[in-house]
């Protein structure tokens, strides 16, 4: 048997649709279930601003708007949906543009001359994407070729081993943020295995030979050596 809304409630619940809130909300305000909130709401014919999905030609027509200046409260008035719509909208709006410009700059770029990695770094995408958008647009570029780690970055990569930060390696070895990031989904820097070095070092530290350390953190006796001597030089950087 459907619960009875009494005219108050049935009065919050067309007042909380209009405002663009939805049946569960509306339902947990005036504490009944959901299917209570969404039932009556059908009855009286009310329909939540959620629910009215806008056309193409009135979603252009809202983006327009947004971009010349109107308030979004206005914007959700005179378009009859609720301001989160507006606020999602105009997010994806500028999430779009965003990438337009980048693309807009890649394409550029290329067209002036740059390397495909380098017409990427100055829009701010990665190879894959710059040379994914370059197809689409008809460019001919040859697919990016993963480089390996210069010496450098191999410095940095041992040193983050060691316990540095990425920032200050970043600074430290001059390394762009692409580099960073292709060094920090290196497997060498997972954070089991830094945690592992981490006891490791610090039973060695303690004066345990590498036999003893190895036992003490369950760790192979050929790992611990290897691992202690790839510290040294690392501390020396």
């Amino acid at each position: 048997m459907t619960r009875k809304l009494d005219e108050n409630q049935l009065r919050q619940l067309a007042d909380g649709l209009t405002a663009g809130l939805s049946c569960r909300e509306i339902a947990a305000r005036l504490g009944v279930s959901a299917a209570t909130a969404i039932r009556w709401a059908k009855r009286r014919g009310l329909t939540s601003l959620r629910s009215r999905r806008l056309s193409p030609e009135r979603r252009a027509a809202l983006l327009q708007a947004m971009r010349q200046g109107e308030a979004p409260t206005q914007t959700a008035v005179r378009f009859g949906v609720s301001p989160r719509t507006v606020a999602r909208l105009g997010e994806g709006a500028a999430s779009s543009r965003r990438r337009e410009e980048r693309r807009a700059r890649l394409l550029a770029g290329l067209r002036s001359g740059m390397a495909l990695r380098e017409a990427a770094t100055a829009a701010g995408v990665s190879a894959s994407t710059a040379w994914r958008w370059a197809r689409l647009a008809g460019a001919t570029v040859a697919p990016p070729v993963r480089r390996a780690f210069d010496a450098d970055a191999r410095k940095a990569l041992a040193a983050m081993e060691a316990g540095m930060g990425a920032q200050e390696a970043a600074k430290t070895f001059s390394l762009n943020e692409a580099t960073m990031m292709r060094l920090s989904r290196q497997p060498r820097l997972a954070p089991h295995r830094l945690a592992r070095r981490r006891q490791l070092f610090a039973a060695l530290a303690a004066g345990l030979s590498c036999r003893k350390a190895a036992a003490l953190i369950d760790m192979p006796v050929a790992t611990a050596i290897r691992w202690a001597r790839e510290r040294a030089p690392a501390l020396d950087l």
